[in-house]
């Protein structure tokens, strides 16, 4: 019976229930559509006010289209180059390691760095000293020899005498002037003298060292006569001649100036597939052997060219695009131009189709533009 009794409850409250559930969900949908209502009817206020003030624009002559502030750059044709760049050293043309005629001990250096130095003059000096006892024991024998000569001769010329005399005499002399001839060139050989005018560049040894052919001692640079040399892949060994025009700057000079290329070679180095590329340079004090430069060396060139910044170029899956500013019923407009870029060098791309001359490309804005936006400059 108390069973039943709470069961009755229950029904009773959920009766109860379910007309206040019903009346919350009729006010909140009642509640949504007064408030579509209201925004239907601001949105119908906004668009008449909008259309109020068209009408005026329009009336007084103006344009109510909004527009985009560019900047835009006229095409012009002119000359275009491409440069292939290589890094590259400065060399003395005659840049020497002399090296000693014959073996011994250093005796003497005359030089040190920075010298300048005229063709045939004595850098430094082997001990010679056993040779110029030579020297000397050989000159005293001329001397005897010369003395018994002359006499003999000036019997012989009186027929005093054999003539086996006189021809002995005459023959030791001979064969004593030819031994010192001889042994004074092997003394010259001793001095270590420039093959060239130019500038000590090295002195590689000291007093007391021994040396000898093929080892090196003394650098000689003729710096009136420097070349820049780079190596150039092998890819370009097609497109560069020896007369072909250059750059070659300095960056440690901040310096650039026009070239031509004086030696291109014809083989290819085996190890790192490169050729060697080489230009002479006009004297200047401030080049130096060894110093760092950069060849920029003309692959190719157009004398008449349709160039525009590189920045500008765009891409989607049409392919490469700019816009360009074009006259659309009295109202300047975005144009997007298909374009087709040939090379491409120090921030400008040759435009090899798609644009012409007086052509107006747009340089400042172009990112937040689409095909047929109008623009303002």
């Amino acid at each position: 019976m108390k069973k039943q009794h709470v069961i009755i409850m229950l029904l009773a409250l959920a009766a109860g229930c379910k007309p206040h559930q019903a009346n919350n969900g009729m006010n909140t949908l009642d509640a949504n559509k007064a408030k579509l209502a209201e925004l239907k009817k601001q949105d119908a206020d906004l668009r008449d006010k909008i259309q109020v003030l068209q009408d005026s624009i329009k009336a007084e002559g103006g344009n109510e289209v909004k527009s985009v502030k560019v900047e835009i750059q006229d095409i012009a044709l002119q000359p275009f180059k491409h440069y292939v760049e290589v890094q590259a050293a400065v060399y003395g043309q005659d840049n020497i390691n002399v090296n000693a005629e014959m073996p011994g001990v250093v005796k003497n250096i005359y030089v040190t760095e920075g010298d300048k130095v005229n063709k045939g003059d004595v850098l430094a000096c082997i001990d010679d000293a056993v040779l110029q006892q030579n020297i000397m024991e050989i000159q005293t024998n001329l001397d005897l020899a010369k003395t018994l000569y002359e006499k003999q001769k000036g019997l012989w010329d009186q027929k005093i005498g054999t003539e086996v005399q006189y021809l002995s005499a005459k023959s030791n002399y001979e064969s004593l002037q030819k031994r010192l001839s001889g042994i004074q060139q092997q003394d010259d050989m001793s001095k270590i003298k420039s093959p060239i005018d130019g500038t000590v560049d090295a002195v590689k040894i000291r007093v007391g060292e021994s040396v000898g052919p093929g080892l090196p001692t003394i650098q000689v640079v003729n710096s009136d006569q420097l070349k820049v040399r780079g190596n150039v892949t092998e890819a370009y060994i097609a497109d560069i001649h020896q007369g072909d025009s250059m750059l070659v700057s300095f960056p440690d000079l901040h310096k650039e100036i026009p070239a031509v290329t004086s030696y291109v070679s014809s083989a290819i180095d085996i190890v790192n597939r490169t050729f060697m590329v080489e230009v002479k340079l006009p004297q200047n004090p401030n080049y130096h052997p060894n110093m760092i430069a950069m060849m920029k060396i003309v692959d190719y060139a157009s004398p008449s060219a349709v160039i525009i910044p590189i920045n500008v170029v765009q891409s989607d899956p049409t392919g490469s695009f700019v816009f360009v500013a074009r006259n659309q019923n009295g109202t300047m407009v975005a144009n997007k131009t298909m374009v087709k870029v040939g090379k491409v060098y120090g921030g400008n791309a040759e435009i090899t189709d798609g644009l012409k001359a007086g052509d107006k490309i747009i340089t400042v804005g172009y990112d937040d533009l689409n095909n047929g936006d109008a623009i303002s400059l």
